[in-house]
């Protein structure tokens, strides 16, 4: 056992105990030296075996930590080992710890940009509610990365560790501005860790809400095969979980969003099941497993720390949010240099970062903040500008099942649009939400100026690139 502290008497201390306490019986001065010798020896005998243990464990836990990734100096390795209960998390203090998630795909045969990340989200967990937050950003998103430009955000990680001396510093403070939220701590987990971990829970039980399909998942040789599962509830291995969680060709990245966040939830959940939580020479062993699949900056007392808080947060009271390119979901797709990308409504990524201080403050909830947004949809009229006969009454109607109110339908008083544009009514009030639009259509914005009376704040005039 290594105690934190060491609580033995030094031998000059140990030699002047003994000789008080041998004072009051006044024994032979050759009796008296015999035993200091003898409690001499023991103690040495003790004190040397304690240092051999320490340096056999410190050894121990600098490998472990060496291959799980962690990155320990040998100066802190000693604070490490004696700091494992009483650590603090960073943002305790102030009541909220915040801590970057990322999934990457690693290397193994087949694998193009091991380092991209397909999942980025955040916890974001109060102290003193025990309330919590999953937020999760898309990769498509356009971000501005220090020292260097800008790029997807799935593009970030990788980017900033060719830059950085320490991985994770680029991507924690490029994600930490889009969110406004300081993040101290990140950690990254590659598809055969993610699985690997999944496995040595025994599994875990997810609900699939609805069919999920997808007939080009990529296999390790470049090739595809077909994933079918059906709504339901599941105990899935490591493999099918991974297969749940990274599949997005019949769905969208939104909903494998949403779809990780319910596998998060559900390792949490298995976790307690196994009350592994507060075990931490359990934690370790699987740790132990994952080797280079796992990397994180947080030290053991900070990882034994964050255990304790996750443990102690009801799953009820945990609130996920997925920024998407829906009404509510603040961001609107559009391309940069013939590239798919999305960018926050507004342009602005105050638009994001109020929305998450609003509801991490409590000041507003998530359905609330939610219901604003959704409280008036873009008011449209489509114009056809082909001669294809019926095609503005087509796109009208899937406008309208995608949540916009159209208000007029009709014929453009000019014709041979090739590509479909659409225009701002709203002097810019709303031009976030009329480029969104665009993107929907994949049309461009018109710079010209146009009035209506039928009360639009967009117009879409209809190209023949609308009937392909």
């Amino acid at each position: 056992m290594v105690r934190r502290k060491g609580e033995k008497p030094s031998r000059r201390m140990a030699e002047t105990v003994a000789v008080a306490d041998d004072a009051s019986s006044m024994p032979s001065e050759s009796s008296r030296l015999l035993r200091i010798k003898k409690r001499s020896s023991a103690k040495r005998f003790f004190g040397v075996s304690a240092i051999i243990v320490i340096l056999l464990l410190a050894g121990w836990f600098t490998t472990k930590l060496a291959l799980s990734g962690w990155n320990v100096s040998g100066d802190s390795i000693w604070k490490n080992l004696f700091s494992l209960t009483g650590t603090q998390l960073v943002g305790e203090e102030s009541g909220r710890v915040n801590v970057l998630l990322l999934g990457i795909p690693g290397s193994g045969p087949g694998v193009e940009g091991p380092d991209l990340t397909d999942t980025v989200m955040v916890a974001s967990l109060s102290t003193s509610n025990q309330t919590g937050f999953l937020f999760s950003l898309p990769r498509d998103l356009y971000v501005k990365i220090p020292g260097y430009g800008n790029s997807k955000l799935n593009a970030v990680y990788e980017i900033g560790n060719s830059q950085d001396t320490t991985p994770g510093t680029t991507v924690q403070e490029v994600v930490g501005e889009v969110l406004g939220l300081d993040i101290p701590y990140y950690v990254r987990v590659d598809f055969s860790g993610f699985a690997k971990l999944v496995d040595d829970l025994g599994g875990v039980t997810v609900e699939v809400a609805k069919d999920l399909y997808d007939d080009q998942y990529p296999t390790a040789d470049k090739g595809y095969e077909i994933v079918d599962i059906k709504a339901g509830t599941y105990t899935m291995d490591g493999e099918m979980a991974l297969k749940y969680a990274r599949s997005r060709h019949s769905t969208s990245d939104f909903d494998r969003a949403k779809r990780q966040q319910d596998l998060i939830l559900a390792i949490r959940s298995k976790a307690m099941e196994l009350d592994l939580l507060t075990q931490s020479t359990k934690v370790l062993a699987m740790v132990d497993t994952l080797q280079d699949s796992f990397e994180t900056n947080m030290n053991l007392g900070e990882i034994k720390r964050a255990l304790e808080l996750v443990k102690g947060f009801d799953s009820a009271q945990l609130t996920t949010k997925v920024f998407d390119d829906s009404a509510t979901g603040l961001l609107y797709g559009t391309r940069v240099d013939e590239v798919y990308v999305l960018r926050p409504v507004g342009d602005d990524f105050k638009t994001v970062s109020d929305y998450v201080a609003q509801v991490v403050s409590g000041s507003a909830t998530v359905e609330e903040l939610e219901g604003e947004v959704a409280t008036e949809p873009l008011k449209v009229e489509v114009l056809n500008g082909t001669n294809t006969t019926g095609l503005a009454g087509k796109i009208a109607g899937e406008l309208k099942t995608s949540g916009y109110d159209v208000v007029q339908v009709g014929n453009n008083t000019t014709k041979g649009f090739v590509k479909t544009i659409v225009y701002d009514l709203t002097g810019g009030e709303r031009i976030w939400e009329v480029r969104r639009l665009a993107s929907t259509l994949q049309a461009e914005i018109g710079e010209d100026e146009i009035t209506t009376t039928s009360g639009a704040q967009a117009r879409v005039v209809l190209g023949s690139d609308s009937a392909s």
